[in-house]
Parts: C-alpha cells; structure tokens; sequence
C-alpha cells in the first residue's frame, strides 16, 4: 500500500541542525511570550515551540529553505499530480522542543487547526533536528500503520488530509527538537 509519506536522510546538515536548536534556547531563554503547551491527564502535551519568522532570523530561513525545497521536488517528481500546484510555506517555520513524557499524543491532521490558513495545507514537513533512541519519540501515522524514527538531519514530508492522522509518540530519554511547518496551496 502506498504511503505518501516520505523520508529523506541527511538533508540537513548536522551544522544547521545544531544552530536552530541554539537559536531555539537563546530564544526560549530570552522571551517570556513563547508558546509553552500542557495539558493534563489524557491530552498529555509538554512543549515549547517559537515561529522563526517572529524572531527575525532570516539566514536560518534561508537555509532552511535550501534545504526542504530538494526534498519538496523530489516529493513532487514521485507524486507528479502536484507538479503544478503553486505550494508555498509562507515562511512560518515553527520549531519545538517536547520535554521527557511529553508529546501531542492524540491522533491529528494538519487541515484540522484552529487557524484560518490551515484548509490550505496541502503538504506537512518534519526536520528531526536530533536522533532520538530507537522505538522513541517517532511519528506514528495511524491508517498507514507505519512510524518514522527522529534522526537528526531527516526530513518527512506527508499529506496534510484526514488520510494522514498521526501523532507523536512519548519522549523519555531526553528532549526531541524538530522543525515543522506546512506547504500551503497558494491562492
């Protein structure tokens, strides 16, 4: 059965995975006004994310753009009836941080937010900006029957639609950092 879920390996360098998470910390550890979610009991969440578009980090923008746009054509030239979709990701990175025993463990889809841009995703990206143990912490797509495991460098790429419910599975060894954000149908 075909997935369209999609890893691929070193695509980032270790070099700029490495800078976002310090970015990410110098950020978290100056500014009040980030975004720390927690939730209780069976909606367990423990996390801290920032946009980096709010930050004014435009080299890492960058990069982080030449770095997802080969992965986006290769996804593109397998699935060839996107090829002329005109997707953007309107430059909103997110980057997060999911403490030990945390994770957004309930079954989601990326259509599915609370905002008003989110009827236009069409694609989700993941960077893992570092290698989580084996069996921990991975990305597991329920319909799919399939998980992918952090590795630091990776980037997956996977439909945004109610095909593609996933969630993230718990944190125990140490913090899990990735990358996130979606590739929007431009009107």
């Amino acid at each position: 059965m075909e997935t369209f879920i999609r890893t691929y390996e070193n695509a980032a360098s270790k070099s700029l995975c490495e800078r976002i998470i310090s970015t990410f910390e110098i950020i978290t550890l100056k500014n009040k006004k980030i975004s720390v979610n927690r939730w209780g009991n069976a909606l367990t969440r423990n996390d801290v994310s920032i946009f980096l578009q709010e930050h004014n980090i435009d080299n890492l923008v960058e990069e982080l753009n030449a770095t997802l746009n080969p992965c986006l054509n290769s996804y593109r030239e397998e699935f060839g009836h996107i090829v002329n979709l005109f997707l953007t990701t309107k430059n909103f990175y997110k980057v997060q941080k999911t403490m030990p025993y945390g994770g957004y463990h309930i079954w989601h889809y990326e259509q599915l937010a609370n905002d008003q841009d989110s009827h236009n995703r069409e694609l989700v990206w993941t960077l893992y900006l570092n290698t989580m143990p084996d069996h921990e912490a991975e990305t597991e797509f329920l319909y799919q029957k399939t998980k992918v495991q952090p590795k630091e460098g990776t980037v997956c790429i996977f439909p945004a639609a109610m095909t593609h419910l996933h969630r993230g599975l718990t944190v125990y060894s140490y913090p899990k950092y990735i990358a996130t954000g979606w590739y929007y149908i431009r009107e």
